[in-house]
């Protein structure tokens, strides 16, 4: 028996007053990307608390929504935050680590990291059933600190071993890495367990044409630096970078990736 489902990584741009589209219009194009690629799984990166709590009504009969702030604040900081879609998950557990040396410390700074940065996750159900399925990573790693990104990724895929060890269920990961496929970066996972990535199934041409963040210039020559990583057990059928423009602007400063995946089940 297999099971199938769509996840997106959606790096959503925080709101800023100057940036040639700001939230308040973008908030609307978000909405219909995410209504038009009906995702499963959802990792979201730089929600703020009012983003987040708008997105939270818009989707309040569609989807549950976790994440931790990263920042102690109600007011300000960020979320990696995850949603799941009723219809086809129910959330069981979940838990948020800051990537730093102090991981249960809400806000602290890791490495040579310019921002805070949190990993969220959720052990998921498929709808109707109470046997654990799969777990659902997602983060944001630093856009600065090059040893921040590594002992971040170290940190999220040590995570996951942990919890492995006490029951063992296929992973996927989500996130935006600030990091390219060429960086290296990536070998961190060859320390763990292997897994698989978004782009694994495209061909060099089309890697050559897979840039994710590109600044609300559009254009697709470049690398990525957004990802959707899944462990043995969970397989991408097809992946795509989602290119559209809503109204005849960028929804964010990144595109959003969407995979189509399936799990066999015993």
């Amino acid at each position: 028996m297999s099971r199938a489902f769509t996840v997106m990584t959606f790096n959503l741009r925080m709101a800023v007053s100057t940036d040639p589209y700001v939230w308040e219009e973008r908030k609307h194009w978000v909405t219909k990307i995410i209504e038009d690629g009906k995702p499963d799984l959802i990792g979201t990166q730089e929600a703020t608390v009012p983003m987040l709590d708008w997105l939270k009504g818009q989707f309040h009969g569609t989807y549950d929504v976790y994440g931790v702030n990263r920042a102690r604040s109600e007011e300000t900081g960020e979320f990696s935050a995850i949603f799941v879609k009723r219809d086809s998950f129910s959330i069981l557990r979940n838990g948020s680590f800051m990537l730093s040396q102090t991981p249960d410390v809400i806000g602290s700074l890791g490495w040579d990291a310019q921002c805070e940065r949190i990993c969220s996750w959720a052990e998921l159900a498929f709808n109707g059933e109470t046997k654990s399925a799969l777990r659902f990573f997602n983060a944001h790693l630093d856009h600065i600190g090059k040893v921040a990104r590594t002992e971040g990724l170290r940190l999220i895929l040590n995570n996951i071993r942990e919890q492995n060890l006490d029951m063992p269920l296929p992973v996927i990961l989500t996130g935006d890495f600030n990091d390219t496929p060429e960086s290296g970066l990536l070998a961190v996972i060859n320390e763990f367990e292997p897994m698989t990535s978004c782009f694994d199934l495209m061909s060099e041409e089309e890697k050559k044409h897979s840039r994710t963040f590109h600044g609300y210039q559009g254009g697709t020559e470049g690398s990525p630096i957004d990802y959707i990583m899944s462990s043995q057990g969970i397989d991408f059928k097809s992946s795509a970078i989602v290119r559209d423009k809503v109204e005849n602007g960028y929804p964010s400063d990144h595109y959003p990736i969407v995979a189509h995946m399936e799990m066999k089940e015993d």
